[in-house]
This record gives C-alpha cells, sequence and structure tokens, in this order.
C-alpha cells in the first residue's frame, strides 16, 4: 500500500478513533444517568423520540450528499460545480421532511408533551440533515478531525450539561432540550468548518438540476432508506407493540453493542474516499485495502463476541443497575451480531465506493423487508429478545448476500 495513502489513513482514523472513544463514553455516561435516574421506562421514552426522528429522516437526503461525497473524492474539482445544487435540494429537502415529521406525529398514540419534544426534535434535524452535507465536504477531502472535534463537543455538553439538568430536574423534557442545544452547536460547528473547503458557499435552486442528481444519487438514497429501516425499526416497533418499559431494556442491551461499533465506523470513514479514489487509480492498491481491514474488523469482532457473551450480567449489573437485569439474555443475543455489522459495514462501503451501488441497494432492501418481518413476528411472542435474534438473523443474511455479490472482485 502507498505510504501517503497509508500516513493520510492513519492520520485520520487516529482523530476519529480519539473522537469516537471520548464520544462514546461520554455517551455512554448519558445513557447511564438517564437510567438510573428515569429507569427503563425514562430509556425507552428517550429513545423511540430519536429512533422515531431517525427513521422518518428517509426523506432528508435522496442520496445526493453520499454521490456528492464520492464525486468528490474522485475530484476535488466537483465542488464548486455540484455544492449549489445540492445545497439547495437538501434544504427544501430538509423542510418537506418536517413537515412529513409534523404530520405523522400528531397521530402517534403518545402523549402530548411527548408529540412536542418529537417535534422539536424534528425541527432540530432539518439543521442535522443539512449540517451532515458539510461533513461529507470534509471527508471528501480526507479530513476527518473536525468533524471530530464536533463531536466530543456535543458529547462533552451532553454529558456535563444534560447530567446536570437531569439531576435536578429527574424530568425528561428539559434533558431532552438541553440535548437539542447540543446538536444544534454541533452542526453550527460542522458547517463552518466544511464551509474552509469551499472558496465560496452558493445556494441554487434548480428543480431541473434536481432530476438529474437524483438520476444518479437515488440508489445511494434507497441504501440509506433500507439501512434506516433495519437499524431503527426494531426500537420504534417495540415502543408501539410492547410499550416503553420493554424498548429501555432492549435499549440498554443495544447501548452496550453500539460502543463496538466505533471500530468499523472509523475504518469504513477513513477508506471509503481512498476507495473511492483508487477504484480508478490503483485497483490492486485498493483489493489490499479492502483485505487488511476485512482481516482486522474480523478478528476484532470476534473477540467482541466472546467478551459481550461472558461479561453481559457484569456489565449490565454495573452501567445500568439491576433494574435493567432483563437486559443480560438480550445483551447476549446481540453479541453475535457484532462481527457481521463489522463486515457489513466494509462490505457497503466497498460497493459504494466502487459504483456498485445498486446491487448493495438490493440486497439492503432485501435485508430491511426480512428485518421488518421476523422483528413482527418474533417482538410479539418474545418481546425485547424477539428483536435480538431479528437483528441477528438480519445480519447474517446481509453479509452472505454481500459476499456472494462481491467474490467476482476478489478472484
Amino acid at each position: 500500500m502507498e505510504e501517503g495513502l497509508k500516513a493520510r489513513l492513519i492520520k485520520n482514523a487516529g482523530w476519529l478513533f480519539g473522537a469516537e472513544v471520548i464520544s462514546k463514553l461520554l455517551a455512554y455516561g448519558v445513557i447511564v444517568i438517564l437510567s438510573r435516574t428515569l429507569g427503563p421506562e425514562g430509556l425507552g421514552q428517550y429513545s423511540f423520540i430519536f429512533y422515531y426522528i431517525g427513521l422518518l429522516g428517509i426523506f432528508s437526503d435522496l442520496g445526493v450528499g453520499y454521490y456528492f461525497m464520492r464525486e468528490v473524492a474522485r475530484d476535488k474539482g466537483k465542488a464548486k460545480e455540484l455544492l449549489p445544487d445540492v445545497l439547495g435540494f437538501k434544504i427544501v429537502l430538509a423542510l418537506l421532511n418536517f413537515l412529513v415529521v409534523v404530520t405523522l406525529t400528531l397521530f402517534l398514540p403518545k402523549p402530548g408533551w411527548m408529540k412536542i419534544l418529537i417535534i422539536l426534535a424534528g425541527a432540530e434535524g432539518m439543521l442535522t440533515w443539512i449540517a451532515y452535507l458539510f461533513v461529507r465536504i470534509m471527508y471528501a477531502h480526507e479530513v476527518t478531525k473536525y468533524e471530530a472535534i464536533a463531536r466530543v463537543i456535543e458529547r462533552t455538553w451532553a454529558f456535563f450539561v444534560g447530567g446536570a439538568v437531569l439531576y435536578a430536574y429527574r424530568s425528561l423534557t428539559p434533558f431532552i432540550l438541553v440535548i437539542l442545544l447540543g446538536y444544534t452547536l454541533r452542526e453550527i460547528l460542522r458547517i463552518k468548518w466544511g464551509s474552509q473547503f469551499l472558496n465560496t458557499v452558493k445556494i441554487r435552486f434548480k428543480p431541473g438540476v434536481w432530476v438529474s442528481l437524483l438520476k444518479e444519487s437515488y440508489p445511494f438514497w434507497l441504501i440509506g432508506l433500507f439501512t434506516l429501516i433495519y437499524y431503527r425499526t426494531d426500537m420504534v416497533m417495540l415502543s408501539l407493540m410492547r410499550g416503553d418499559y420493554e424498548t429501555g431494556i432492549y435499549r440498554a442491551a443495544y447501548t452496550l453493542i453500539e460502543v463496538s461499533l466505533f471500530v468499523p465506523n472509523i475504518v469504513v470513514s477513513t477508506t471509503m474516499p481512498s476507495m473511492a479514489r483508487l477504484w480508478v487509480e490503483d485497483r490492486k492498491t485498493l483489493n489490499l485495502l479492502f483485505r487488511k481491514s476485512f482481516q482486522m474488523l474480523l478478528g476484532i469482532g470476534i473477540l467482541g463476541v466472546a467478551g459481550y457473551y461472558v461479561l453481559a450480567r457484569l456489565g449490565i449489573t454495573i452501567v445500568f443497575g439491576e433494574k435493567f437485569l432483563p437486559s443480560v439474555p438480550v445483551l447476549r443475543i446481540l453479541a453475535f451480531a457484532i462481527p457481521f455489522m463489522f463486515l457489513n459495514s466494509l462490505f457497503g462501503s466497498f460497493m459504494n465506493a466502487t459504483g456498485r451501488e445498486l446491487t448493495f441497494t438490493k440486497i439492503t432492501s432485501f435485508t430491511a423487508l426480512l428485518n421488518v418481518v421476523l422483528n413482527y413476528i418474533l417482538i410479539r411472542y418474545y418481546g425485547a429478545s424477539g428483536a435480538a435474534v431479528a437483528t441477528v438473523v438480519s445480519q447474517v443474511f446481509l453479509l452472505f448476500l454481500a459476499i456472494t455479490k462481491s467474490k467476482d472482485e476478489f478472484r
């Protein structure tokens, strides 16, 4: 592997690794404080609000952000050409998505105060959906340190200010408001730092150009859509089918699993722009980069299964307390999904970077449908444990399909 690329990847991975470790520890602390203050029901309500907003964010991008990042990673000069139209399109999509959130929330079987918090989270979500385009700009230029700093600042705010508010008021509403303020600060920083890579930031509203963008970006949107359905459905379905308590039990277990996901997040964020460039310039180096990433993620993933399974009870008790002991069997089931989650992230990044996004779209669509069906069946009979089984089975099928469709690339 070329020395310049290796040094750049190590530097970017170092920034993201540091940010992920600090952010995860602080996020972990926020969940612990929330869980010990408001119990499983409070954690379930908190989880539902943000997973619901995340699930409804399906119309906020339509794949243009990812398409923009890939094209700029391949040719930096395209940023000036594409950004005004992409940014204008993102603003319109964010507004439309917020209207969807408001409309659907009014019919939710949830108390009024939760509906108000959901709408406020949706309003902040507009800024998040727009600001993430500027993160794409930084990643396209293979610079990760600014995003790392923005994440740490937001998580620091959530832990110290949010934790203090939660301790003082012991209520979810003021805590959510503080969290949303932290998100707003993060998005402002993302826009500010991402703009440094541009001479000027212009906005154009030309629907005709948007149609052309959609012809190129829609596979990425479908991938994002099915991925959102896949990763957000379990929590939302649990809340609507089994209530806030069971959602909190599942979220506690899943929170511990999420801690491990910083590993593939770092690998994917640092290698995707390089994969897109190497696909055009040097496929031999690309294959080497993929193989090294695969071996590393598989090894760490297998170790993760063993660690989580053996230490599940101890981890749940120490972090969340004995009220969350029903989370232990859920965590042990979810542990088996870890290596598959790691490798699926890598395969998704590889296919998107190398122009096989339509293939990955088909894979994710099948897996998302399977996941929804399994969740509906298994949650009805087994609750949180059923949701965990659905996650493992879906991840296994996703990896099987990804390997099957990619094996020709590595012969």
